[in-house]
């Protein structure tokens, strides 16, 4: 007797062979893995059926394809799969594969890491036509690297110095998982804890997966972390959310998926004491977190005001060939080596951080505090960082690699350094590398995890984006998404291009969601000056006073000595007029000398701006000395014998005045203040150092006065301060310079 299925296949062939179809169609009964680049089967995965683990990194390759075969022939097969990827594709030839073929040479796929289902059905007609088989369906998981390890048991340990604004680990043994695994642990799992003060104030901390937890972690593991910066001493509580389901992790609802019972409602509680942190370091008692909290300068967390200066460039400050997964990597800062000191960070077991922390600390030593920096810039033109263990995955982070980069921003934050984080380039490639510039999943999860990671430092702000080209409605969605995963409320901006002021930020005037500004543009004395007086009224009008800063000044060349288009010109032409003004902030973006943008991303020595930073320190000490957020600006109010002369004043107790071409003659209008005695201490911006005595010492509030002259070098930019003699404290009556008590002169 002839078997059924052998009839049948004998059928078919002699219909195909007489050029009609079957009338039925042969199934397909298997799927058969392919080398595509042997274009023969891979040994060990075949048959691939259902609940199989394809792990690229056990095969000689990444290029496969996926074969269908029946049990007899056939007039076509067409495929879809579903998952990490999506395809539809309908073969009319053999081999029947899911990605083609020419004459038996398999087309190349490489597969993102994820989970799939492909099913396959039979035709008896070419191009799925005539009678179709049965559906043929296996569910896989294509991974790169080990299964993830097994699930934790839901302890919690909470690490740390448990002091005020230091930060505060909660870990969590919970599900294995792998930076590869799925369900993709960044993306599918939402870990959130909800931390409560003494006081009852609360905050919802994204958490993330860090594989092992270790200080250098592993990438698979079964700890997930939460950080707090607690801003209080005394008996904190905790209790974690954990919650599984396709994209929970950037669903900000609170109820995207399902609880994970092991793992979701734990609570307990610990004690935060008094920080030991002193000096510039954020976690200082007093400082802490900076945040605009309604005023024009971002304030620490007693209500002083801070302001910003350093430097702008290289925007690819983290293209460090320091950090692991970092292949073309601009940066090796080795010029700078020697300014890393005993007991600064290290990792890897050697040298690696020593350029880019004696960087900070070159930076910091001059008196700057913020760099600014691009924490991914695939697409643009430096295309060297990237948060990601690939250039091309787009939900799955390098743990090892950003545990560096954390290394590198707590040990800025405990020199005072502010963290200028750009989450976009201007190239096209880089705007639209998440979800094609739109807010998808992609960008939400940069977004989460960039807050999630290092949102517990206390100083950094968030830029939507160098120069971008979202236009207001994205830049307001963005936005809003940001303040939703960063509980910390840290400063949100958007740079401009060049003076596209009125353009960018007109829409979004009285929006809270926009804490700051990121001009860039070509502003100059008086026109800097009235630019940063105009953006405070105009935001105060809108009822959400913005902190106002200028973070792309051009041009500035990269020449110590040129009066005109070099550093001299940036000190005396554009920082000095923003600050002047009431500007909460000024970067030093540098041309190079004659012309040119490569510095952005080629300088690798500070040392060149070794200048202008030193000013940038000296100009915030002379602020320092001045209760700035009282004070209103003026330019009519004093002038000397040549120059531009900016006034700062707080009528009737104190006045800063700035030259930028003259030390000599100064006079100021003291009309509205009272009869009574004023100080006349000068300030070198060149130079820095202590507040020192002019040709006039004293003079006498009522009328217009005259100040004198600097002590020396009167053809050159000075500063003056000019206060009410009952109660003053001047640097220079303390012995041996000290200054310790500059920022106690005023409340």
């Amino acid at each position: 007797m002839i078997h059924h299925q052998m009839l049948r296949l004998i059928t078919a062939a002699i219909l195909i062979v007489a050029g009609c179809s079957p009338a039925w169609a042969a199934d397909v009964i298997s799927f058969t893995l392919i080398d595509a680049d042997s274009d023969v089967p891979i040994p060990f995965h075949n048959p691939l059926t259902s609940g199989a683990r394809i792990d690229l990194s056990s095969l000689s390759n990444s290029n496969i394809n996926i074969r269908a075969d029946a049990d007899g022939a056939v007039g076509s097969i067409s495929f879809n799969l579903t998952g990490q990827e999506i395809r539809d594709q309908t073969e009319n030839g053999a081999p029947y594969a899911l990605f083609g073929d020419s004459s038996g040479n398999y087309n190349v796929w490489t597969p993102a890491i994820g989970s799939y289902t492909l099913t396959a059905r039979s035709h008896t007609a070419s191009n799925g036509g005539g009678t179709a088989g049965s559906d043929f369906t296996v569910s896989f998981e294509v991974a790169n690297g080990p299964p993830p390890p097994a699930d934790g048991t839901g302890d919690v340990t909470i690490s740390g110095s448990l002091q005020q604004w230091h930060r505060v680990t909660l870990a969590l043994s919970g599900p294995g998982a792998t930076e590869t695994s799925s369900p993709n642990p960044f993306l599918d799992y939402r870990f959130n804890v909800l931390f409560t003060g003494p006081s009852g104030q609360q905050f919802d901390v994204p958490g993330y997966f860090a594989g092992d937890g270790a200080a250098e972690p592993a990438p698979s593991g079964n700890v997930w972390h939460a950080h707090l910066s607690p801003n209080e001493t005394g008996t904190w509580s905790y209790q974690t959310s954990f919650r599984h389901g396709t994209d929970a992790a950037v669903d900000v609802s609170g109820a995207a998926g399902t609880p994970v019972s092991t793992y979701d409602g734990i609570s307990n509680t610990f004690v935060v004491t008094a920080s030991t942190a002193s000096g510039s370091d954020f976690r200082a008692p007093g400082r802490g977190l900076i945040r605009n909290r309604g005023g024009h300068y971002l304030t620490e967390a007693d209500g002083d005001p801070w302001i910003k200066g350093g430097p702008d460039i290289p925007e690819n400050f983290l293209g460090y060939d320091g950090f692991d997964n970092t292949p073309n990597a601009g940066h090796s800062f080795a010029a700078h080596d020697a300014d890393w000191q005993s007991g600064n960070p290290e990792w890897g077991g050697d040298d690696r951080s020593h350029g880019i922390i004696g960087a900070l600390n070159f930076i910091a030593d001059r008196g700057a505090n913020s760099i600014y920096f691009l924490p991914m810039n695939l697409g643009g033109d430096g295309d060297d960082t990237f948060p990601t263990i690939t250039e091309t995955d787009k939900t799955r982070f390098d743990l090892s690699k950003l545990a560096q980069w954390d290394q590198v921003f707590t040990h800025a934050q405990s020199r005072g350094i502010f963290l200028h984080f750009v989450l976009a380039e201007t190239e096209p490639g880089n705007e639209n590398y998440h979800d094609g510039g739109t807010l998808g999943p992609q960008r939400k999860l940069y977004y989460r995890m960039l807050a999630s990671r290092f949102g517990h430092q206390p100083g950094l702000q968030w830029n939507l984006g160098e120069e971008n080209d979202y236009g207001t409605t994205k830049r307001e969605e963005f936005a809003a998404y940001l303040k939703a995963v960063d509980v910390y409320d840290h400063p949100v901006t958007t740079h401009t291009h060049d003076g596209q002021y009125t353009g960018f930020y007109g829409p979004l005037l009285g929006n809270a969601d926009f804490d700051i500004t990121s001009f860039q543009g070509g502003n100059s004395g008086i026109s800097m000056f009235d630019l940063i007086v105009s953006w405070r009224q105009q935001s105060a009008s809108a009822g959400v006073p913005w902190a106002v800063s200028f973070d792309e000044p051009q041009k500035i060349e990269n020449d110590v000595s040129d009066v005109t288009s070099g550093y001299p010109h940036g000190r005396r032409d554009k920082m000095w007029p923003v600050y002047m003004a009431g500007g909460a902030g000024f970067e030093w973006y540098v041309q190079q000398d004659g012309g040119g943008h490569s510095l952005d991303q080629q300088i690798d020595d500070y040392n060149i701006m070794s200048a202008a930073l030193s000013w940038t320190g000296h100009a915030l000490d002379f602020l320092s000395l001045l209760p700035v957020a009282a004070m209103t600006a003026d330019r009519t109010l004093a002038w000397a014998a040549s120059g531009n002369t900016y006034t700062m004043y707080k009528s009737g107790e104190i006045y800063a005045l700035y030259n930028d071409r003259s030390g000599d003659q100064f006079s100021l209008d003291l009309s509205a203040a009272p009869a009574a005695n004023f100080t006349v201490r000068w300030f070198d911006p060149r130079s820095g150092g202590v507040l020192v005595l002019g040709t006039v010492t004293t003079v006498v509030g009522g009328s217009v006065v005259n100040l004198g002259s600097a002590p020396a070098d009167t053809d050159e930019d000075w500063a003056v301060q000019v206060k009410l003699e009952d109660g003053v404290i001047f640097a220079d009556d303390f012995e041996d310079g000290d200054t310790s008590a500059w920022d106690k002169t005023f409340p």
